[in-house]
């Protein structure tokens, strides 16, 4: 069997297994008719968030189940065992191909599929291709519905709480009907008892905690005292339905005409799918869960203006790496790591067409965590900030108060959603975003989505080399006894070896500063090449003297961030001692020193960090040296044996 088996209507046969399509049915159908929501229902794995969003997708445009289901496949003369299918994959429309093999229990397919219509395959096969993008069947065992219905179109999530019930506005149910009809897919789930053992659990009222719904339609139907607003949901097992007021029994729908229950397509069989009054939808769910193929359908964008068009977009890929950029969430004790999170500069120069009288802009951002183990639970939020000096950038814990930075607005609670969105307003002017999990050193990649109504500049914020803004102590004049103790440790040649660098660093540092850097043997080796000009593999006295004078340059700084006297700092503070070196490295140069030197409480010796700067340095001269050779900005070239030869002595 491939996947988890679930609880549900009927128990699979341990003796099952995978089979293809023709072993199964005589006349296997990939589409028969038109795809319907009612084509799908879920099968014993807890996959009902995928299902109910399958569904949705089927009742959407034509055009856009087609991009995801492409029809020219099926099981007639040219059929190949093979199908395709095509998801929105954080940002990337990917391909997925797979077989016909589907799960069964030895007679009959046990996963998602049409109970009345076995014979149609698409709803199996394209589960199958979600379950094979995401790596198993088993990573389709619980989620969330508007992720689902995110990588069948590659729109845009919303989430709106009902917990609150009090707090729920009247005009709720006019934005959802206006957002319906511009495409936007929409479903609801209502949450799970705390402490359940269940995945589901029944009520009363033939509803399910810890399951999602689709919304497939509303109506509002005029009564001689008042209207009635009705939305409709599926059950995406294809059975089990609301059995309250306006069900398909009720005494409300049977009081319907016949010809107005046909057209609100209420039929007296248990299928899954219901109406319910708006009330009492908001009476038992907690959350309704939207994605907008149309930005303009932003539930909260719609009361100002339904007709926005041509929005733009601006999307990054990056990552939160411990001992880099996790910073956390700005929250004492780890408010100072906050600020070496990722950070995107906006400006913001030009009102929107509608809020020009206002003076403002419209700004939708997304925020969405890329999954690699679902069970991660990573809560991620953002918060805009707006910058009165926007040359004072990226912020840290100098320029952040020097910046007189105003909180513009926050994504609001952290959430263990894996996309977070959320719609603002704000005057022109420079902006940085910052984005971060809740608690710091927790690791994951995200992409960042901006949209604007009108052009913005945006950039990742980034340190820039700048070597007039060195801060590097004075380097001492060295002493008499610098030469004594070259000639007591040197050899016969009277050069330094690596073991004999060692030596030679331990005595001159407890000499000239009182107090003995531990440089091991292996550092000397990485150490010794930075100032053998001639590369002979030793140090003569001129140049192992240079060598400790600017090691006490650099020492001299480190311990400026070594608060607690430790001899290491933390990784998060490397982006400010390089700068201060008046050295700044981009992002991935520092991931790549992280990982490769810090140790797993995120921390630098000074032994270490020493040979990381001398590295930098060297490394640098040879490439601007090739750089100067090919004559071009920002292009070096190498052959493969000076690339060889560089790397492996550097």
């Amino acid at each position: 069997m491939e996947g988890k088996i679930q609880k549900g209507p009927r128990q699979a046969n341990s003796q099952g297994g995978k089979r293809s399509q023709r072993e199964l049915f005589k006349n296997p159908r990939f589409i028969v008719e038109g795809a319907q929501r009612h084509d799908l229902d879920q099968g014993y794995l807890g996959n009902c968030w995928f299902v109910a969003g399958a569904a949705t997708l089927a009742t959407s445009d034509k055009a856009l189940f087609e991009r995801v289901v492409p029809p020219d496949q099926d099981f007639d003369a040219s059929y190949a065992g093979a199908f395709r299918f095509n998801f929105w994959w954080y940002g990337t429309w990917t391909e997925v191909i797979v077989d016909d093999y589907l799960p069964t229990d030895g007679r009959e397919l046990i996963y998602c599929h049409n109970r009345e219509r076995p014979d149609e395959l698409w709803p199996p096969l394209l589960e199958k291709a979600y379950a094979k993008l995401r790596g198993c069947y088993e990573a389709l065992d619980g989620g969330q519905m508007k992720d689902a219905m995110v990588d069948l179109t590659g729109g845009i999530s919303e989430v709106i709480s009902l917990e609150d019930k009090d707090k729920v506005n009247y005009e709720l149910y006019d934005l959802l009907v206006c957002s319906f009809s511009m495409k936007s897919m929409l479903g609801a789930s209502i949450s799970r008892p705390v402490g359940s053992t269940e995945s589901e659990v029944g009520m009363s009222n033939g509803l399910y905690m810890g399951h999602a719904y689709s919304i497939t339609g509303f109506q509002q139907l005029k009564t001689s005292k008042s209207v009635v607003r009705l939305m409709r949901l599926r059950n995406p097992w294809g059975r089990g339905e609301w059995n309250g007021a306006w069900s398909d029994n009720s005494r409300e729908m049977q009081s319907l005409p016949s010809d107005i229950r046909a057209e609100m397509d209420a039929r007296s069989v248990d299928e899954g799918e219901f109406w319910m009054s708006f009330e009492d939808f908001v009476k038992n769910f907690q959350e309704i869960q939207l994605c907008h193929l149309q930005i303009d359908a932003m539930v909260e964008e719609l009361r100002d203006n339904q007709n926005k068009q041509n929005w733009n977009v601006m999307v990054y890929h990056d990552e939160w790496i411990r001992g880099v950029t996790a910073g956390g969430r700005c929250n004492p004790p780890n408010e100072r790591l906050y600020w070496s999170n990722p950070q995107f500069y906006l400006n913001l120069s030009k009102t929107d067409t509608v809020l020009s009288s206002r003076g403002e802009c419209t700004i939708i951002i997304s925020l969405m965590k890329k999954e690699t183990d679902k069970n991660a639970l990573i809560a991620i939020g953002f918060d805009v900030y707006r910058l009165r000096k926007p040359d004072l950038r990226p912020l840290n814990e100098r320029r952040a108060p020097e910046n007189t930075l105003d909180m513009a607005k926050t994504s609001g609670n952290y959430e263990c959603y894996r996309e977070v969105t959320k719609r603002m307003v704000l005057p022109p002017g420079h902006y940085v975003i910052i984005p971060s999990t809740y608690l710091p050193n927790e690791e994951a990649k995200f992409m960042l989505r901006i949209f604007t109504e009108k052009f913005a500049n945006s950039s990742v914020m980034e340190e820039k080399p700048d070597m007039s803004d060195k801060d590097i102590p004075p380097i001492l004049s060295p002493k008499d006894f610098v030469y004594d103790l070259f000639n007591k440790i040197a050899g016969s040649d009277s050069m330094l070896d690596a073991a004999e660098l060692q030596t030679f660093l331990s005595a001159v540092s407890e000499e000239d500063i009182k107090k003995q850097v531990n440089f091991s043997v292996e550092q000397c080796r990485s150490l010794l090449p930075m100032k053998d000009e001639s590369r002979t593999g030793r140090l003569g006295f001129n140049e192992a003297k240079k060598l400790w004078k600017e090691i006490k340059a650099y020492r001299e700084v480190f311990l400026h961030f070594d608060r607690d006297k430790s001899n290491s700092v933390d990784t998060y503070e490397l982006t400010n001692v390089f700068t201060k070196l008046g050295f700044p490295v981009a992002r991935p140069v520092l991931t790549a020193i992280v990982r490769r030197y810090g140790d797993r409480d995120n921390r630098i010796s000074l032994e270490d960090f020493i040979v990381i700067i001398f590295r930098l340095i060297e490394l640098f001269k040879v490439y601007q040296a090739q750089e100067q050779r090919t004559g071009r900005s920002g292009v070096a070239e190498f052959s493969r044996n000076e690339f060889l030869q560089n790397t492996m002595y550097l």
